[in-house]
């Protein structure tokens, strides 16, 4: 006996707009690590080797094989707007 609560019903204009959800939850994330690193007296190179590193860690594959980290062109900009795009002070 078939039930109507066995079967998924996706919304299909929904499941259009979980792409750019997670894009947009991803930048936001970066931005949010870079402010706390920055906050915290880390340099732009530090950070920016963080935040990479920290994508492609989060996109590993469970084989060990590297992933397609999302996000990763984003960096530059989200730096930018952090750290401003001014060269850093001669020392």
């Amino acid at each position: 006996m078939p039930f109507d609560w066995m079967e998924p019903k996706r919304n299909p204009a929904h499941t259009k707009t979980l792409g750019a959800k997670r894009e947009a939850m991803v930048r936001a994330e970066l931005a949010e690590r870079a402010a706390l690193l920055h906050r915290l007296g880390h340099g732009r190179a530090d950070v920016k080797a963080r935040l990479e590193s920290t994508l492609r860690w989060e996109a590993e594959q469970p084989d060990g094989s590297p992933g397609r980290p999302d996000g990763l062109g984003d960096i530059d900009a989200i730096l930018d707007r952090e750290f401003g795009t001014s060269s850093p002070p001669a020392r």
